[in-house]
């Protein structure tokens, strides 16, 4: 998903698109269209004041900070200087902008708390604390290592004057660690 709406990097039949629009909604990041503009100010305003989750700004700011506080105008600016129309042009994801909240809440909090208390007769104590909010609680920490490990820690083979680093460890659990290539 991040590849196909962020970076526009392949073509996807709607098929695909609403299998990874459902996927990308159980991860409760954000609907596809802010996510996808949030990366893209990302990637063109790196470690400025424009980019959303700034790893100039420290570890815990890029890692969780940038959610915590009001977006700066320069953010909100650089968002919108963005080209979308392909966003815009997306069926399935104004869809899901659309309906967010409610898939969202069904997809990431309600399904893996009742999958497991009725195919396998889990107690509801643990059906929602383990598949459900320890899923999300690593899930989403391994995502944000991505934007504050990756811009902090490892090497710079590719051009020691960018941010963005080459990181083993965010390689090994996200695939993501050939940061400062990006």
């Amino acid at each position: 998903a991040h590849r196909l709406w962020t970076h526009r990097s392949y073509k996807a039949k709607t098929p695909l698109r609403i299998l990874f629009m459902i996927w990308q909604t159980m991860g409760f990041q954000d609907c596809i269209f802010e996510w996808a503009r949030d990366h893209r100010t990302h990637h063109k305003y790196a470690d400025t004041d424009a980019d959303p989750h700034n790893a100039e700004r420290g570890l815990f700011y890029s890692h969780m900070g940038w959610l915590c506080c009001k977006k700066l105008p320069e953010v909100i600016e650089g968002g919108r200087r963005l080209d979308l129309t392909d966003l815009y042009a997306d069926p399935v994801v104004m869809f899901q902008k659309k309906h967010y909240m409610k898939m969202m809440f069904v997809l990431c909090f309600v399904m893996p708390t009742l999958i497991p208390v009725y195919c396998w007769g889990e107690t509801w104590t643990n059906a929602f604390f383990i598949p459900t909010i320890l899923r999300y609680t690593i899930g989403i920490n391994v995502v944000w290592s991505i934007n504050s490990f990756a811009h902090t820690f490892g090497y710079r083979p590719y051009d020691k004057s960018l941010n963005p680093r080459d990181n083993i460890g965010t390689w090994m659990i996200c695939v993501e660690g050939f940061h400062n290539f990006h």
